[in-house]
């Protein structure tokens, strides 16, 4: 399961913007085999493009570079990546 916005929000009201709180969003994947830990692992840098081919790799999808997609594919649930996890 892939949880996650297409932008942030200012709480005075308002999207769209520049501003980090408008440019931030949230991503959630759950996956078999996910860790046990009840915070998961918390990644650094997890953008929009990354989220195309990390479903395509999730399904078995081979990316083809003729494609031109941008972004990576975020790790696995057992790679820890950041100093939070």
């Amino acid at each position: 399961m892939l949880i996650t916005t297409d932008h942030g929000h200012l709480d005075s009201g308002g999207h769209g913007g520049d501003s980090r709180a408008e440019r931030e969003v949230f991503l959630v994947l759950a996956e078999p085999g996910g860790p046990a830990r009840p915070g998961g692992t918390r990644l650094d840098t997890p953008r929009l493009v990354d989220i195309a081919p990390t479903v395509l790799d999730r399904l078995g999808i081979p990316v083809d570079p003729a494609w031109g997609l941008q972004g990576r594919v975020l790790p696995g649930p057992t790679a820890p990546t950041s100093e939070w996890s």
